[in-house]
């Protein structure tokens, strides 16, 4: 759970930022007071000196620490002043420094890690925040004309990194919380950003002499999420935070995205940029599931450095990329899914004339699209390392799968696939420990052999080769109705039987 551990305590400091924490009244001080439960219950250690005047609650040399032992990471964000004022309409405003600076550290238990530590400046120009509402249903608005991070200095084993620039910068943010519950806070957020860029200019820590140079951004940013998190949870043991109702629930859109990478070092040059017209990515997170789902369109990226013997090109229409699965032991079978899309692929013809000088092949884009779902029995709980340690056993035993679309189409050959599959768990004999599948998938390859025999005739397929595979083809497969066209059935019977098209495989 490390990974998770330093992500949830950097994502608190976060959201406590950018005015995602649980205030549950109007007056200051319960303001006050409900925000430093929650930091507590989130992990933090919170210090500081209160004093309380006129409706006005202030908060000096304010310190929030968390310490995560088991990667060793602990961070810490200091704040000059935080001060909570009614404005005498039943609201309080939430005023804060310009600039915060937040201390990290890393010692990894083992000794093969490296011991990294370092400072980061958090500064913010025209912030305000306003909270509203009731005890039981709060609501704050907040914007900025600028929030940024900025790395300004880092040790590695105790060795300084020359760091001339390394900033993170939101630009145009407005957003709006509506918080909710006390044993179980849950935090509704929606946010826009006119823009996020980044740069990072630095030496090279495998040669001083040589640089790494990072810049990169996107437009018009919108975030939308719910979070809730179990009051008095131990965020370092993520599964038992889970299970005690921690969950997250959203994702963001972007209009427009690029960056541009350059390295030199040890002789040695690499460079790239990739940019994108439209993007998106969402995360669930809960004791039941874990589910992630991301697309960009309009995706080109372009390489070269002095290890690639040309500048690579490439262009996708969308990329974009599907992932659920079960994580908490069920008693019967739960959904999963999994799918992955590169659509309308193409390379420059550069790359093009490597492999067909000619032109003899189809240049059609590429595309690859996956998309699977099913059910699935969970035995142990996932999140649990020491379980999943100690395990003898898979976690887990497949009930059902189901090819809701297979499309792999390049140079001119398109196949294309749907099926529905269950399987036996009581029977692990019939196929060598492999729960008994039944079922069938159906399958249409158009324009299979046009393209052997142009690989044959450019010279990058054996005759005997290409034969070999019409074999197999005439196996597996039958004429289809268009021209150039195979569709072939694999089934899998109730006895374990292998058929295509009807015909016995096994």
């Amino acid at each position: 759970m490390s990974f998770w551990s330093r992500h949830l305590g950097s994502s608190a400091i976060a959201i406590f930022i950018t005015g995602s924490a649980a205030w549950a009244d109007v007056t200051a001080e319960q303001v006050w007071s409900d925000f430093k439960t929650y930091l507590e219950d989130f992990g933090y250690t919170v210090a500081g000196t209160e004093q309380a005047s006129g409706g006005t609650v202030t908060v000096t040399g304010l310190n929030l620490t968390m310490d995560s032992p088991q990667d060793g990471t602990t961070a810490s964000l200091v704040m000059d002043s935080l001060s909570f004022a009614e404005t005498g309409d039943g609201r309080v405003r939430v005023t804060m420094p310009d600039r915060m600076p937040l201390a990290f550290s890393v010692t990894p238990p083992d000794t093969e890690g490296e011991d990294v530590s370092g400072t980061v400046d958090y500064t913010q120009q025209g912030f305000a925040m306003v909270v509203s509402g009731d005890p039981d249903n709060m609501v704050y608005t907040y914007e900025a004309a600028q929030m940024a991070f900025a790395l300004t200095s880092m040790i590695v084993d105790g060795q300084a990194i020359a760091i001339d620039e390394a900033v993170m910068r939101m630009t145009g943010i407005s957003g709006e919380s509506t918080v909710t519950g006390t044993d179980l806070r849950t935090s509704a957020q929606t946010m826009t950003a006119a823009a996020l860029d980044y740069v990072l200019d630095m030496a090279n820590p495998e040669d001083p002499t040589g640089r790494i140079s990072l810049t990169g951004g996107l437009q018009n940013i919108g975030f939308d999420g719910t979070l809730s998190v179990p009051a008095e949870a131990d965020m370092n043991d993520l599964p038992a935070a889970m299970r005690a109702g921690f969950a997250v629930d959203g994702g963001y859109t972007y209009e427009g995205g690029s960056s541009d990478i350059s390295v030199t070092g040890q002789g040695q040059t690499f460079e790239a940029n990739t940019s994108s017209d439209a993007g998106r990515l969402t995360v669930k997170m809960d004791g039941t599931q874990i589910a992630y789902s991301g697309e960009a369109t309009g995706v080109a990226m372009n390489y070269s450095g002095s290890e690639i013997p040309l500048p690579i090109t490439l262009g996708m229409g969308k990329a974009g990329f599907n992932m659920l699965f079960p994580i908490s032991q069920t008693e019967e079978p739960t959904d999963f899914g999994l799918g992955l899309t590169l659509a309308d692929v193409t390379v420059s013809d550069a790359i093009w004339g490597m492999v067909d000088p000619a032109g003899q092949l189809p240049r059609d884009p590429a595309t690859i699209d996956i998309n699977l779902t099913g059910k699935a029995r969970v035995t142990q709980d996932i999140m649990d390392e020491q379980a999943m340690m100690a395990a003898t056993t898979p976690p887990g035993e497949l009930h059902a799968l189901t090819v809701n679309a297979l499309t792999l189409a390049i140079a001119g050959a398109r196949l294309t696939g749907q099926g529905d599959f269950t399987f036996d768990n009581t029977d692990l004999t019939t196929f060598d420990g492999m729960p008994r599948p039944e079922g069938a998938l159906d399958l249409e390859l158009t324009g299979g052999n046009t393209l052997l025999d142009t690989l044959v005739a450019m010279g990058l397929l054996p005759e005997e080769q290409a034969m070999g595979a019409r074999m197999m083809l005439g196996l597996f497969a039958r004429p289809g109705t268009g021209p150039d066209s195979l569709t072939s059935r694999i089934e899998i019977n109730g006895e374990g039987q292998v058929l295509a098209n009807g015909q016995r495989l096994r």
